[in-house]
């Protein structure tokens, strides 16, 4: 338990603020709040929220100004030093000695502001400021679901300072997973943003009308001389490519390769749009590439994807993400490939995403994406550890070990290649599987996964897509999916070119 001083503004605050302090005082820190003179607001600022208000958009927690101090929070003052105080008036000029958030190395919340009107998170980093010097405590780049709300904005980056802050508070610091260098970019202004993102919601609603956002379509190569993606570390051209043929009536997505008795089973996520609801289908190619058309294997009536599978003991087994379900479930082969049976629940109460295995120092380890780190599981990276990967599993740690959009989110099985463990995790820097990363594993304990990016790969060249977010390999085919748009009408040409 630790002795915390939040330093709040008076006139700003906010939902979250009042949501970190009921959380610290939850993990037993003893919590006092003193009042402090807020920021001032960028020109234009409120023309956006009251827009932004006016079209419905904002979010259901308010996150501007309360204008009122709750009845449940007055000033503190402090008899004892505090262990830890954190500055989150969001001025200027923080208060010496204490910890204070910077994004994109400035202090302050109009530099939070200045980047979401760029369209883009900015990175998050909380600093402390001790004798003039300024010690970096936890580093992060959150993912925006929705670059065009500012609200959402606030909200997606309230919701990662909360869990950095917590971490802050309970050990100390927290950098593990260290984002990396942000890309260039610039500085985004209001009437900019206004302009932007109006135009944009609007194209895409009147889109939506028409098409299919994130059509997802399955391809596949054989490996050659030249090696896979992770020899060359670079995405061939569209031409080099086979595409799974599809009625544009679903989409097919999260291939996982598997062989067997000479025959490649491909494990796929199919999502029809008349359910909308995720099951898992099967198809096979042959040793020239040929493709059998997919067929339904597995249906739970809750949406499945991402069907890791492995073999172990003779038996044949499945993870398949069920975040819906709010639990980790194995399924075993009955016969297979094309009946599975519920064997058990390897991690109940966890909303988990793309959970995948790997075995290193002896031991068996799974990273997975965690929606109980905020409404957002497109940045986060949880870990867990057991003897066997048929479990039990054990949590590492209860906070997120990773929180940067471009390198978190797994994107297929981990390979050994070149002497080396290696991780595909999904891009979503600008957006939903829009790249992949390539990442060498270096290390991992219960203290966290220490990685580094190898390659950021954007879709094939030449295909008309915007999107690639899995990668998985067997001796003879690399396999991806790729996504763009589909027009509804049935008959309508491929989102990719053939």
């Amino acid at each position: 338990m630790a002795f915390i001083s939040l330093l709040l503004p008076r006139d700003d605050f906010q939902g979250w603020h009042d949501d970190l302090i009921k959380m610290l005082r939850n993990d037993t820190h003893h919590v006092v709040v003193s009042w402090r003179q807020g920021r001032s607001t960028l020109p234009g600022m409120a023309l956006v929220e009251d827009l932004e208000r006016l079209l419905g958009r904002r979010h259901r927690r308010p996150l501007v100004s309360c204008k009122s101090e709750p009845h449940d929070i007055i000033e503190q003052v402090a008899q004892d030093r505090p262990d830890i105080v954190f500055d989150l008036s969001g001025g200027d000029h923080p208060e010496a000695g204490s910890v204070i958030p910077l994004f994109d190395g400035l202090a302050g919340e109009n530099a939070r502001d200045a980047a979401l009107f760029d369209e883009r998170a900015p990175r998050l980093q909380l600093v402390s400021l001790t004798g003039g010097d300024m010690h970096i405590l936890a580093d992060a780049l959150p993912a925006l679901e929705h670059p065009w709300s500012l609200s959402a904005g606030r909200h997606a980056i309230a919701q990662r300072l909360v869990h950095l802050i917590r971490a802050v508070a309970r050990d100390g610091s927290i950098r593990r997973g260290v984002a990396r260098k942000s890309p260039e970019h610039r500085s985004g202004s209001p009437l900019t943003f206004i302009s932007r993102t109006l135009t944009a919601r609007i194209a895409r609603r009147l889109r939506k009308l028409v098409a299919h956002d994130g059509h997802w379509r399955i391809g596949w190569r054989r490996i050659e001389s030249g090696g896979s993606l992770y020899d060359t570390l670079r995405m061939p051209p569209a031409s080099h490519w086979t595409w799974l043929d599809d009625d544009r009536q679903r989409y097919f997505a999260d291939p996982f390769p598997f062989e067997h008795q000479g025959t490649t089973y491909v494990f796929c996520e199919e999502f029809p749009y008349a359910t909308r609801s995720g099951i898992i289908s099967v198809f096979t190619l042959d040793d020239q590439g040929r493709a059998t058309r997919p067929r339904p294997v597995l249906d739970c009536g809750t949406h499945l994807s991402y069907p890791y599978v492995f073999g172990k003991s003779g038996q044949f087994w499945m993870m398949p993400e069920n975040a819906a379900n709010g639990a980790l479930e194995l399924y075993r082969a009955d016969p297979f490939p094309d009946r599975w049976v519920l064997d058990r629940t390897l991690i109940a109460g966890r909303h988990l995403s793309d959970a995948t295995p790997f075995r290193m120092n002896d031991r068996w380890w799974m990273t997975a994406a965690d929606h109980r780190f905020g409404d957002s599981a497109w940045d986060t990276l949880a870990l867990f550890e057991s003897d066997s990967r048929l479990g039990p599993w054990r949590a590492c740690g209860e906070e997120a070990f990773m929180i940067d959009a471009r390198c978190a989110r797994p994107g297929g099985a981990v390979v050994r290649r070149n002497g080396a463990l290696w991780r595909p995790a999904q891009d979503c820097l600008s957006g939903y599987g829009s790249g992949l990363t390539l990442c060498r594993i270096d290390a991992v304990s219960r203290s966290g996964l220490e990685q580094t990016v190898m390659a950021h790969l954007g879709p094939p060249a030449g295909a008309a897509c915007d999107g690639v977010h899995t990668l998985n390999l067997t001796d003879r085919f690399e396999i991806i999916d790729a996504a763009g748009w589909v027009s509804m009408t049935s008959g309508a040409s491929s989102a990719l070119r053939r």
